[in-house]
């Protein structure tokens, strides 16, 4: 019984920290309230996603050494804090830089691998299934902020105004369900002794290159689309409502990808399922340019982009857990992980700045969407995975 109470706890903390990507939502809001460039939004999102990624490697090697409940309790202080901190910026530029894209995401790296890693330990036989409804909370978490959030702009409410109700609810939320988590006794865990995983012995390693070479590209493509896809919608002269949506369409598929991935990666193998999930990608960024022209064609492309981006969450750690050993994953996850920070801080902030200066996203769709198309056959010949014996 008390795994499926840490089941539940790791989906109700990850609805909390899956905040984030619902930042399309307010960069009208930003934009127009505020004075803020389609650049400067992106780049607020793209640095918390790289900021969130390098401090996913801190966070699981501080949950190795004091615990999850410990490391996710902190996290989640500094995470809604620094939301409500964002509240009273006055939309100043630099400062929302620094809160949001650095101290929020701070706070959501420490989190992050304390659940993911908990219930791959406590599920040892269903490890792709429950990472994928883990973190299909932290993509639900978009759809429900979006919803909420387009609620209260078209109600006039100031965007500042609305951080700070965010960060009082994931500042409860996280630090509650952050007590319920803990890993199993010796006994029922596939750890057998204490695991020493040498970073730089991984950073040799042909196979982790080999991920790296499929999860860069299909993050690139997954965050440049989630960060400007309302943006996207609005240079298409679709009406503001249209646009509002899809953030949540995105979300949505995102979510549902999640679970759905991690049903594929249950039943395909790992290398065979990473190989369609780039396949997709690609054919879908390219095909943006020259097939997404009106409200359907939109909304279908958001639907693609969510349910794609979500494989990258999903068979890289289940396969991660398969190759190199459950009690290996946080870290060596949190490092492949590194990769889709950089992919946030380059994609978005680059997809923006070419809308600012050429006034159309079709060059970002083109340049991620042929790197995807690459990454099929790179990662196909560099990943050459063996089971880890266990």
């Amino acid at each position: 019984m008390k795994k499926y109470v840490i089941l539940i706890a790791s989906l109700l903390m990850m609805l909390s920290l899956g905040i984030y990507l619902a930042w399309s939502t307010f960069v009208p809001a930003l934009k127009q309230g505020y004075g803020f460039s389609i650049a400067q939004t992106q780049t607020v999102f793209g640095t918390y996603v790289l900021v969130v990624t390098v401090f996913m490697l801190l966070g699981s090697q501080l949950s190795a050494r004091i615990g999850p409940r410990i490391t996710s309790f902190i996290g989640g202080i500094i995470f809604g804090t620094s939301y409500i901190l964002a509240g009273y910026s006055n939309g100043s530029y630099p400062s929302l830089l620094v809160l949001i894209g650095i101290f929020v995401a701070v706070g959501a790296g420490l989190c992050y691998m304390s659940p993911v890693s908990c219930v791959t330990k406590w599920f040892p036989r269903y490890r792709s299934m429950v990472i994928g409804i883990v973190v299909a909370g932290y993509g639900a978490s978009a759809i429900i902020v979006s919803r909420i959030g387009e609620y209260l702009l078209a109600r006039q409410t100031d965007v500042l105004t609305i951080f700070k109700y965010l960060g009082i609810c994931s500042l409860l939320v996280v630090t509650t369900t952050s007590l319920f988590l803990q890993n199993p006794p010796a006994e029922k865990s596939t750890e057998t002794g204490k695991i020493n995983v040498k970073i730089t012995a991984i950073l040799k390693d042909r196979n982790f290159w080999g991920l790296f070479c499929g999860f860069f590209p299909g993050s690139c493509v997954g965050l440049m689309s989630i960060g400007n896809i309302k943006p996207l919608g609005l240079s298409l002269d679709l009406n503001l409502l249209v646009a509002g949506a899809a953030v949540t369409v995105i979300a949505v598929f995102n979510t549902l990808g999640r679970v759905g991935w991690g049903l594929i990666g249950s039943v395909i193998d790992g290398k065979k399922a990473i190989i369609i999930s780039l396949l997709s990608t690609s054919i879908v960024c390219l095909a943006v340019p020259l097939a997404v022209t009106d409200n359907i064609t939109f909304q279908i492309f958001a639907v693609l982009a969510g349910f794609n981006y979500a494989a990258c969450l999903v068979l890289y750690a289940a396969e991660i857990a398969r190759s190199y050993g459950a009690e290996r994953m946080g870290v060596i996850y949190s490092i492949l992980m590194l990769s889709n920070g950089l992919a946030g801080f380059i994609a978005p902030p680059l997809a923006g700045k070419i809308f600012d200066t050429m006034g159309t996203y079709t060059p970002a769709f083109l340049i991620f969407g042929l790197m995807a198309f690459i990454s099929i056959f790179l990662f196909n010949f560099i990943y050459q995975p063996v089971p880890a014996n266990k």
